[in-house]
C-alpha cells in the first residue's frame, strides 16, 4: 500500500480544526479493518495495532469491535475503514456525501466528498472536504476526515 502525499501534506490541517467532529458511521458500510485517528493515548485487547505518527496516533481494529474501541476515547479526530469491493460512488450514496473532487497517483483513484452534516473537513483548492475513498483494485479505504496512514 502507497502512503498519499495529499494526506501527509494536510495532517497537521486535520487536527487543528475537528474537535466534536461528526462520525459519518463508517462501520455500517461493512466489515474490515477499522482505524481511529487521535491525540489520546489508550490501549485495549480489541487493538490490533497501534501507529504513532509523532502529532497522533492510529489506532487499528475489526470493524466489529470499533463500537468498543470508540468507547475509549473522549476525542476522535478522524475514522477510516478498509473494504472489499465497494465503489466510490456506493459508499457516496449509502453516506450522503456529494464528490467534491477526485485525483489518481499510481493504481491509487482518491475520491473528496463533502457533507454540511460533518463538522470537520479541510480545505482543498477552495473546497470543502469531509470524506476521502481511495480505491485501489478491489480494496476501498474511506476516511473522515481524510485517511491518515497507508491505503
Amino acid at each position: 500500500m502507497k502512503l498519499c502525499i495529499f494526506v501527509a501534506t494536510c495532517a497537521c490541517l486535520v487536527f487543528f480544526s475537528i474537535a466534536g467532529a461528526v462520525n459519518p458511521s463508517l462501520e455500517n458500510l461493512g466489515s474490515g479493518e477499522y482505524c481511529f485517528y487521535s491525540t489520546e493515548i489508550v490501549s485495549s485487547v480489541y487493538i490490533t495495532n497501534t501507529t504513532d505518527l509523532g502529532f497522533s496516533y492510529i489506532y487499528h481494529c475489526n470493524s466489529i469491535n470499533a463500537a468498543k474501541v470508540r468507547k475509549l476515547f473522549t476525542q476522535i479526530d478522524g475514522e477510516s475503514i478498509t473494504l472489499k469491493d465497494k465503489s466510490a460512488r456506493t459508499v457516496m450514496q449509502k453516506l450522503g456525501y456529494r464528490f467534491v473532487s477526485q485525483s489518481r497517483i499510481s493504481d491509487v483513484v482518491s475520491v473528496y466528498a463533502y457533507s454540511p452534516r460533518g463538522e470537520a473537513y479541510i480545505q482543498s483548492g477552495g473546497q470543502k472536504i469531509n470524506l476521502q475513498i481511495a480505491v485501489n483494485g478491489r480494496t476501498t479505504t474511506v476516511g473522515w476526515p481524510v485517511i491518515l496512514g497507508s491505503y
